[in-house]
């Protein structure tokens, strides 16, 4: 009787010597074994990845591929099926919601103020204007214009506020994605804006300061510190991007086009820092006022229309103009 050829002992396989484990049994769960393409862990070498090689269950399919073909490069990202990976990050977008009767009170109180004059008629109130006279009748103005400016953001914050609350403290949520860049980006703006404007003044020849300007600085000689830190960096940023960002881009793009409220938004917001000259102005003043305006419009929707990362860099900074104005200027002056 003929003995088979297959009971030799040169075709025999004999068991694996006892030691340590074999390196099959050595990779993690998931991970691909040698040989094996990324595709599903039950697909071997030669038919993961080949035209009419049957699919494994639960194999990603390629679009537009022959069918039984799964892609050589695993999970999303090209990251082999099971093995760690990072969560696909969403582009936060917030929604500032339709607009409502606080936002039409609010808006209101701030053209009566501040563009009709409203804020004037504090004047009116018995006692008010002696506390700025001065023994020879002489009125303060500095001192004056900056009480009613703390009356007029103080009543207006309250406004915002009320009108804005919820959608303010949401719109921290920005940070949540790429936070240590967004904070980042918060100087680096502002120093964009500077060096635009000393590229301005220097094309102009001499430094060029609006009567607003002229008008803070003065103020800083007769006001404490931290009454004008809280007008000047706290409550007039708020207010303002409140109109001028919230309301003008925010939520008036739900109706129009976008960068046509941005457009709206920067003129609107520069031509407001001029009513006390009955916008008489030279253009070159305007200059500051509209890099400022478009830096901060554009921030606002490239963070997803975040009311509070606008308010922070407004108020970074109407900071340092506020603690240069109190610190280097008393020097050159």
């Amino acid at each position: 009787m003929t003995q088979d050829p297959r009971q030799a002992p040169q075709y025999q396989h004999s068991a694996p010597p006892p030691g340590p484990q074999s390196a099959a049994q050595d990779i993690p769960p998931g991970w691909p074994k040698r040989g094996q393409r990324y595709g599903h862990p039950g697909s071997g070498p030669r038919t993961a990845g080949m035209p009419g090689a049957p699919s494994a269950p639960g194999a990603l399919s390629v679009p537009g591929a022959p069918s039984g073909v799964q892609p050589a490069h695993g999970g999303p990202g090209g990251i082999p099926p099971g093995w760690p990976g990072r969560a696909r990050r969403e582009r936060i977008v917030l929604d500032p919601g339709p607009f409502t009767w606080m936002d039409l009170a609010t808006v209101l109180a701030y053209v009566l103020i501040f563009i009709l004059g409203g804020a004037a008629v504090v004047a009116l109130v018995p006692g008010f204007m002696d506390r700025f006279t001065d023994a020879d009748g002489t009125v303060n103005t500095a001192s004056f214009t900056f009480a009613v400016n703390l009356i007029s953001y103080a009543v207006l914050s309250a406004l915002v506020l009320i009108a804005c609350w919820r959608p303010f403290v949401r719109s921290f949520q920005t940070f949540r994605d790429r936070g240590w860049l967004k904070a980042g980006l918060i100087p680096g703006v502002w120093l964009a804006c500077i060096m635009v404007n000393a590229l301005v003044v220097f094309a102009a020849g001499e430094p060029i300061k609006s009567a607003n300007q002229l008008a803070i600085e003065e103020m800083t000689t007769q006001v404490d510190f931290l009454p004008m830190l809280l007008v000047t960096v706290l409550m007039a940023p708020l207010v303002e991007e409140y109109i001028f960002r919230h309301l003008m881009i925010g939520k008036l793009s739900r109706y129009i086009n976008v960068w046509v409220c941005v457009a709206i938004s920067m003129v609107l917001f520069a031509m407001i820092h001029f009513i006390s000259t009955g916008f008489q102005f030279n253009p070159v003043e305007v200059i500051p006022y509209l890099t400022l305006a478009a830096a901060i419009c554009v921030t606002y929707v490239l963070t997803g229309r975040s009311l509070a990362f606008v308010v922070i860099l407004h108020v970074f900074n109407n900071l340092v103009s506020i603690v240069v104005a109190y610190t280097l200027l008393p020097l050159v002056s």
